[in-house]
This record gives structure tokens, sequence and C-alpha cells, in this order.
């Protein structure tokens, strides 16, 4: 049984891997059931195991009487548009969630850049904390989040572990304003390839502050997402530039 279960994760892990590095695109069709069974020389009910779990997760379609094929499960976010990352993932049909890593307040001198940056004296608190955020339970994102306290003076925990834009606006009556960001390709950190649970995979470090109706800044994020999930697109406009 160990055996058995030891190999379903190996396949789904070797499927996920071609897909995510590109040697398998969209539309593409996987091995035959046959055909795994003969690579990893394992029983048919094993490879059905692990393509029904690549099939539950989105990575692929199966079609009965033809196969499986590699499916457009990719996230597109397009710059300029306050759209959450719940949003982002209801968009293709996926459940979001959030895994809280750390929350803790810091105070401006504790971090000064950050703090500069959201206009808050040394003595001054902050909230920050990092979240893992998920795809029907799939990994694909890790945040960075720093918020004023004197905007936001308390965070439930149970807050940060779901949509906390969803209790910005409904809760706090906070409609945020993203005004710039800032995009660059990264591999992942051993730390990051721990928390995110990938190999050398390019992740898309996004950042970007939110503002207040007032033009006050109260908000600065850095999310890492895997490179494979996320295609942003940029149509220019006249919005106003802010430094990153």
């Amino acid at each position: 049984m160990g055996r058995e279960i030891a190999k379903y994760h190996e396949i789904e892990t070797d499927i996920l891997h071609k897909i995510q590095s590109g040697e398998l695109k969209i539309g593409d069709q996987i091995m035959t059931e046959k055909e795994l069974c003969e690579i990893y020389k394992v029983s048919r009910m094993t490879v059905t195991k692990a393509l029904q779990s690549l099939s539950t997760k989105g990575f692929i379609r199966r079609i009965a009487g033809k196969g499986s094929f590699v499916c457009d499960s990719n996230v597109k976010k397009v710059f300029g548009h306050s759209r959450s990352f719940t949003q982002d993932i209801l968009s293709i049909g996926q459940t979001p969630g959030a895994i809280l890593v750390e929350y803790r307040i810091c105070r401006g001198e504790e971090i000064p850049e950050i703090a500069q940056k959201l206009r808050v004296d040394p003595k001054g608190f902050i909230h920050f904390f990092t979240r893992i955020r998920t795809a029907d339970g799939i990994k694909i994102a890790l945040s960075h989040t720093y918020i004023k306290c004197d905007i936001v003076p308390a965070l439930n925990i149970s807050t940060l572990e779901g949509s906390l834009y969803e209790y910005i606006q409904n809760e706090l009556g906070i409609f945020p304003k993203q005004k710039a960001y800032s995009v660059n390709a990264t591999l992942p950190t051993p730390e990051q390839k721990k928390l995110l649970e990938i190999s050398d995979v390019a992740l898309l470090k996004v950042v970007h502050p939110s503002f207040l109706e007032s033009g006050e800044i109260f908000e600065y994020t850095e999310t890492y997402y895997v490179g494979s999930r996320y295609t942003y697109y940029f149509y220019p406009d006249n919005s106003s530039y802010f430094t990153i």
C-alpha cells in the first residue's frame, strides 16, 4: 500500500512538473493510462488516482474515450484592476484559500523602508503578515502585507485566513485603489520553495501599494506568484505614477 501511495504522488508530481515547466502545453494530451502503467510499473488504479487528482486540481481535463488533456488553469489578471486574489481565483472556477504563516505588529523603526513607503512615523504601528495563497488547495502564491494600524486598528486571525479585501470593504467601508505595480521574475529562495512546495520554478514578484479614496497610502504588499499559474496583461492609461 505504501509503495502504491508513493508511486501515485510520483506520477502526479512528474506530470505537474512537465506542465509547469512548459514541456506539456495547454491542449496537449497526457500519455494514456496504459502507457503510464508500463512506465511506472504500477496498477491501473494508481495511475487513475494520480490523473484524477490532477483533474480535480484543474491541471488536466479527462474526456471519456479520448484521454486526458492539459487545461488552461492560468489566472489572467489586468494591471490597474483592483481585483482581489479571491476574485482572481473565483474567475477560473476554483476555490481560493489562505494559510497564515506569520502575523505581528511592528513599529515603524523596526521596518524603516516600509514605514517610509507607508508614511508611518518611527514610533507608529504597522500590521505585518505573511500568507500562502491557494487555489483548490494548491499553493500558488506567497504574500507579505503591511497595513497602517491607524487606518485598520485591528485584524482577526480568521480574517487573514480568508479574503482580506472582503473584510476591508464590507466591514470597514474601505475600497482600496491600486495606482502602480512593479513586476519582475525571480527564482525562489529555499524558504519559498519549502512554503510553496515547488522546485526551481520562476516566481513573479508583484509589488503594489493601495490607497484610500483620499489618496492616502494605507497598504503595501509584495506577492510571489508561481509563474506558471499567472498571466499579467498591461493596458496603458493615464494613471498617476507612484514610486515603488
